[in-house]
């Protein structure tokens, strides 16, 4: 399955899935935004494995993410499972070794 689309982008946190973004995945580019932050990147598949890498900015109301109270910017990279309409994978952000976070997108719309 191609992971080009539309999509909703939920993260892991301590009371439960939140909705943090849309996200458009075309040719091997992401993009990403929100009312608070957006990110730009890139995406690779691989069979039912997908790579993504961005950098993500914050510009209103900063929050806690990877454990980093004041984290602005951040270049993450989520190693990802495609299934269907799904992806379920686990982020890292550069430089923060605990913390990771769990991210599942749901695709909403195709880009044809």
């Amino acid at each position: 399955m191609s992971c080009e689309g539309v999509w909703s982008v939920e993260i892991k946190g301590p009371y439960g899935w939140e909705r943090i973004a849309t996200a458009f995945m075309k040719g091997g580019k992401y993009l990403g935004a929100s009312a608070s932050h957006y990110s730009v990147g890139s995406y690779k598949e691989d069979g039912d494995t997908l790579e993504i890498s961005i950098s993500l900015t914050q510009f209103a109301d900063v929050r806690t993410v990877f454990g980093t109270k004041y984290a602005d910017k951040l270049q993450i990279t989520y190693q990802c499972e495609i299934k269907k309409n799904k992806i379920t994978g686990i982020g890292k952000a550069k430089g923060i070794k605990k913390h990771d976070i769990l991210v599942r997108f749901t695709k909403l719309e195709s880009l044809e």
